[in-house]
Formats: structure tokens, C-alpha cells, sequence
């Protein structure tokens, strides 16, 4: 049976909750958007191995993609703060541990959203970009990329929505996130109810408004691109 205090009193049990949840609501977006940065810079790295010549760079990313999505982000997370360490002798944050564990993570699924994206352009466009002499880093950067992103905006969104909630899983290597202050508050107050009720709020806001967001920059962008679809 839950505990139902008075309100006064839940208010007074609560507040050091409620203080802790700014917190680790700026903890938990400030990592979920850095991982997701640097995994899309990691996700276009590889999506141009991935289409090289070269097929060792291919079998790398192939590589890459299988033994990632092939493994839990928990062991990922559990990798990069105990054996990374260890292995090289240096000493890395937990927030450091979990920012890189997650965008590792998530860059082995953008590689394949943005690829997927760049399979819907035409051939025609690249062959059209070098017959005006553009060259290759140019012809990726004004034709190709921005295409590619403005098709990969709802997939990318998405897989943000799934790295936001999977940076609870920081709460094991004990980064103050959201789901981190929620543990510890229950073990403070014992009301696990209000307490995860409230979390659970939190992430429901947090994700109507990204998604929000992702509507509008993707109205943004398709006026910036009008033949982009």
C-alpha cells in the first residue's frame, strides 16, 4: 500500500525532489543533446565509409553498426566507464563515460537513417552537380547533405527521443541525471509513487516538446528546400 501523506506534508517530504529535478532535467538534456551531436557527426563519418571504395572502410562501419546494435547501451555505458579507463589508463568522468557511451550508441543507428535518406536521391542530381564542375566536398555540401539531413529530420528526431530516454541508463555509472534523482529521492522519502509519477511527467513534457520542435524545423527546412521530397 502507497503512503498518502497530506498535502502540506508531501510538499514539505517533496521539495528537495523537486529542487533535484531542474537539475537533473538540465543534466539529462545537456548530455542527450551533446551524445546526439556527436553522434551525428559520427553517424556522417561513417555514412561516407560506409559508401567508399574502399572496402575496408565499408566492412569497419558494417562492422560497427552489427556489434552496436547487436549490444545492450547498458553494457555500452558499463565499457566506456570501467574497461576504457582501465584499458588506457586514464580517468574519465561518469558524465564524460555516459555522453560518449550514448553517442556511440546512437551513431550506429543514424549512419543507417542517414543512408537510408541518401538512397531517395536520385543519381541524377550527384552526376548533374560534377558535370557543373562542382567537386566532391562541394557537391556534398550543397547538394547532398542538406538533402540528406532535411529527409532524415523525423527518423533523427525519433532516434533523439530514444537517446533521451536511454540517458536514464547514466543513473548506473551514477550521473545526476533525471532518473538518478528520482532513485534517490524515493530512498529519501519513501513515496515511489509521487516521486515517479512526477519523473515520468517530466520525460512526457520533455519529449512533447521536442517533438514539437521537430515539426517546425521540419516546416523550416521545407520551405528553405522546397524540392526536397
Amino acid at each position: 500500500m502507497f503512503n498518502w501523506p497530506g498535502m502540506e506534508q508531501m510538499r514539505g517530504v517533496l521539495q528537495p525532489f523537486v529542487e533535484g529535478v531542474v537539475s537533473g532535467t538540465v543534466i539529462t538534456l545537456a548530455a542527450s543533446a551533446g551524445a546526439f551531436v556527436i553522434g551525428l557527426g559520427l553517424g556522417i563519418v561513417l555514412l561516407l565509409a560506409r559508401i567508399s571504395p574502399l572496402a575496408p572502410l565499408r566492412s569497419f562501419v558494417v562492422l560497427w553498426v552489427s556489434l552496436i546494435r547487436g549490444t545492450p547501451a547498458l553494457i555500452h555505458m558499463l565499457i566506456a566507464y570501467y574497461m576504457v579507463p582501465a584499458m588506457f589508463d586514464i580517468s574519465i568522468s561518469p558524465i564524460t563515460a555516459g555522453v560518449a557511451a550514448l553517442a556511440c550508441n546512437t551513431s550506429a543507428y543514424i549512419v543507417e537513417i542517414l543512408r537510408g535518406a541518401l538512397g531517395t536521391i536520385s543519381y541524377g542530381q550527384r552526376a548533374a552537380a560534377y558535370a557543373m564542375g562542382m567537386r566532391a566536398p562541394q557537391v556534398w555540401r550543397h547538394v547532398l547533405l542538406p538533402q540528406v539531413i532535411y529527409r532524415a529530420i523525423p527518423p533523427l528526431t525519433s532516434e533523439f527521443t530514444i537517446l533521451l530516454k536511454a540517458s536514464s541508463l547514466m543513473s548506473i555509472i551514477a550521473v545526476p541525471e533525471l532518473a538518478t534523482v528520482a532513485r534517490n529521492a524515493t530512498l529519501q522519502t519513501d513515496l515511489p509513487l509521487q516521486v515517479f509519477a512526477i519523473t515520468a511527467a517530466v520525460y512526457f513534457v520533455l519529449l512533447f516538446c521536442i517533438s514539437a520542435a521537430s515539426r517546425v524545423c521540419e516546416r523550416r527546412v521545407s520551405r528553405m528546400l522546397p524540392h526536397g521530397h
